[in-house]
């Protein structure tokens, strides 16, 4: 009699058993494999029927969706054919395009280039300049033959109006100066060639001739201002200042809007100053190399006996710089404001332009500053008004000012009305760093709203932070805080609700707008943006904010944080 003795060695599971079949590929099946001693009997028994009835309804399903779709699988092998042929078409040409046309288009280039040189470049430009003023040319080469005309057949008359008319001709020969890019050099040389065919005709003194060569310099140069300005096509009156934004807008969209016009106006400012400087550098360094360089300055013709010729000449010294100014200065006043967040760059080509002047005694570098601070200040307070005090007002029109009756504090001032913050927690801590918002203003979700969007302003801020706009910039801010905070406080006070818990909402929103985000704002702009300190207000004067509005902003916030702490203290906090 043989007995089976079976040990554990021998135990093997159904997977084990069946891992060198096929049904062992798949980390399903052996899932299944697996799970399949574990089941009851009737189930395993009846496992076959139910495949057999999922499989014939899949085939029969497929056969189905086959016949019923067959002209969709049939274009989507068209339209894979067709694609597959175009993108193989498209290689091919891009191969052909890279390899062969743009290297041929790349040799002709260079071939047509140093053919047509600097030489052939310069030629023509010279051959245009001469075309174009073929006229005055042909008129100025025609008047000494004429004025000897005139005087040897005894035509004085004749004579002095042939002068007059030269005298006329500087004009002209500066216009050309302004088409002509010979440089810098040759035209001093022209202007001096043309000053000194003016000098021997004796018809006008010196200091006359300096006034009409420096009248018709800056009249060219205003000229061209004039048209940069037309063509930009940007409005300077005050009303343009005004932004009309869609209800509903975001912070983000009328970001985007403000800064669209401020690069255009930046745009416009950065060619307007550069066609500024060079012309106003050119023209003193050419009436200082005509009239005032001994080296250069020829037959002087002089004045006439009752005119000092040192004080007319030094009347013309101390006025022109003024005179060159007052062609960007307003400019500046109208437009610079308007490029605000984008006055860094503007700033520094200023100063580069200042510097550049100052080299010929024309240095206004102390005229900048006021200018560029302003701008700042006013940009800033825009920023603000235009995202902390509409996000609020939009706030309040939701909930109060357009409502027959005001929403409770617990539905828009809190986020979770029954997990509010301890009012031991609702003080800005000494230890808060300045460029670190206080996390327990996300309790209250307006409040929360308006410090992003002061936030944000002073991102923008931090590109350009001039020391002289620390307090200007300052007193804006506390302005709109002052408004936020009455506006707050009015609504506190004629809330008539009786339910304490509705109080005490009120009470924290008041504590964590007087404790923590009027003192944080403060403190991020003073310390996190300029770096200084709160201590040194009252010894530290704005020399470009409204001292008077300065005030009125400081004073109107103090007014509004002690009224809040009267009225949280009659409320027993």
């Amino acid at each position: 009699m043989t007995t089976a003795v079976s040990t554990s060695s021998e135990l093997s599971s159904l997977p084990d058993v069946l891992s060198g079949s096929l049904l062992a590929s798949s980390s399903s099946n052996l899932h299944f494999l697996a799970e399949l001693p574990t089941n009851a009997l009737s189930d395993l028994l009846s496992t076959p029927t139910a495949l057999t009835t999922q499989s014939h309804t899949l085939t029969s399903s497929l056969t189905a969706l086959t016949h019923t779709s067959y002209p969709t699988f049939l274009s989507l092998h068209h339209t894979s054919t067709a694609l597959l042929t175009s993108l193989s078409s498209f290689d091919t040409s891009l191969s052909s395009l890279i390899n062969t046309a743009l290297p041929a288009l790349d040799d002709a280039a260079r071939v047509f280039r140093e053919k047509t040189g600097p030489e052939v470049i310069e030629g023509r430009q010279k051959a245009r300049v001469v075309l174009e003023q073929h006229d005055k040319l042909c008129d100025l080469l025609d008047v000494p033959v004429l004025i000897d005309t005139c005087v040897r057949n005894g035509l004085y008359a004749e004579a002095l109006s042939l002068a007059a008319h030269a005298s006329s001709a500087l004009s002209s020969l500066i216009a050309q100066s302004r088409k002509s890019s010979s440089g810098d050099e040759e035209a001093t040389h022209a202007f001096w060639k043309a000053v000194q065919f003016l000098r021997r005709m004796k018809a006008i003194h010196e200091d006359e001739l300096a006034l009409v060569f420096i009248s018709a310099r800056i009249g060219c140069l205003r000229d061209t201002l004039d048209g940069i300005e037309r063509d930009a096509g940007i409005p300077s009156d005050a009303g343009s200042l005004e932004f009309k934004f869609p209800v509903g807008s975001t912070v983000e969209e009328r970001e985007r809007e403000i800064d669209r016009e401020a690069d255009d106006v930046a745009r416009f400012l950065k060619k307007y100053i550069d066609i500024w400087r060079e012309g106003a550098y050119d023209l003193v360094t050419q009436y200082t190399t005509i009239f005032l360089d001994r080296s250069h300055a020829g037959a002087r013709i002089a004045p006439p006996a009752d005119q000092d010729a040192s004080t007319s000449s030094y009347i013309i010294r101390q006025t022109l710089p003024s005179t060159l100014l007052e062609l960007l200065l307003p400019t500046l006043r109208s437009y610079l404001e308007r490029a605000y967040p984008h006055l860094a760059p503007l700033a520094t080509q200023l100063a580069y332009c200042s510097s550049a002047l100052a080299r010929v005694g024309m240095d206004f570098r102390a005229l900048l500053s006021p200018l560029i601070s302003r701008s700042v200040i006013s940009g800033f307070v825009r920023d603000v008004r235009l995202g902390a005090e509409h996000e609020w007002s939009g706030v309040l029109a939701k909930h109060v000012t357009n409502k027959p009756k005001a929403s409770t504090p617990s539905i828009w001032l809190v986020a979770t009305p029954n997990s509010m913050p301890a009012f031991k927690t609702l003080a800005l801590s000494p230890s808060n760093a300045s460029h670190s918002p206080p996390q327990v203003l996300t309790a209250f979700p307006p409040l929360a709203k308006m410090l992003n969007a002061y936030i944000r302003a002073l991102n923008r801020l931090r590109m350009l932070a001039p020391v002289d706009a620390l307090w200007g910039v300052v007193d804006g801010a506390e302005e709109c805080l002052a408004n936020t905070g009455h506006s707050l406080l009015q609504y506190a006070k004629d809330w008539r609700g009786g339910d304490a818990k509705e109080t005490q909402i009120l009470q924290a929103a008041g504590a964590a707008y007087t404790r923590v985000l009027v003192p944080w704002l403060q403190r991020a702009i003073v310390e996190g943006v300029f770096s200084a300190s709160l201590e040194d207000r009252q010894s530290v004067g704005d020399g470009a904010g409204d001292p008077v509005a300065g005030e009125k902003g400081k004073r109107e916030l103090s007014f509004i944080v002690r009224e809040w702490e009267s009225w949280l203290g009659s409320t027993g906090i």
